[in-house]
């Protein structure tokens, strides 16, 4: 539909308005949800069971929104760290320790993390969560709640 405007008690067409702007939600993708406990005791980063989506960017300029909230339980006071994958490459790390508590015996905790990623492709993305425990000290992740995981594109 052609929009128009008043112009001397006439209607004249409206031509060259521009395109609209970026940061419309383009998909979300289908949320992840996993209550399969899973223990960590390694400072090295490793895939969170369930904690993977695919999604296909319909743009070379669109921006993927990662979120995730991952529940977890530790006992010692050093920490975790989370990171995305995206395919192979490491688009987020946490720069420090996160749910660092000294002089406390055991903690559980929701944590939430989110990075916006310009991939800048329009084929299938794989992106995952991974974590790792500082100090080789054990997390047990969804030991009494569900982590999830989602993704959105967009409009660049």
């Amino acid at each position: 539909m052609a929009l128009t405007k008043i112009n001397n008690n006439t209607l004249s067409a409206i031509t060259g308005l521009p395109a609209g702007v970026g940061g419309k939600v383009l998909q979300v993708s289908n949320m992840s949800i996993v209550s399969t406990e899973q223990t960590l005791a390694t400072d090295t980063y490793t895939d969170l069971t369930g904690l993977s989506i695919n999604i296909t960017p319909s743009s070379t300029s669109n921006k993927i929104f990662l979120y995730t909230n991952v529940n977890c339980f530790f006992n010692a006071t050093l920490g975790f760290g989370i990171r995305f994958l995206r395919d192979s490459t490491n688009v987020f790390t946490t720069t420090t320790r996160y749910a660092e508590y000294p002089n406390v015996n055991s903690h559980r905790t929701m944590s939430s993390f989110a990075y916006l990623d310009s991939p800048s492709t329009t084929s299938q993305i794989t992106y995952k969560v991974q974590a790792s425990s500082f100090a080789s000290s054990s997390i047990e992740f969804n030991n009494s709640a569900q982590s999830i995981f989602y993704l959105m594109e967009i409009a660049g």
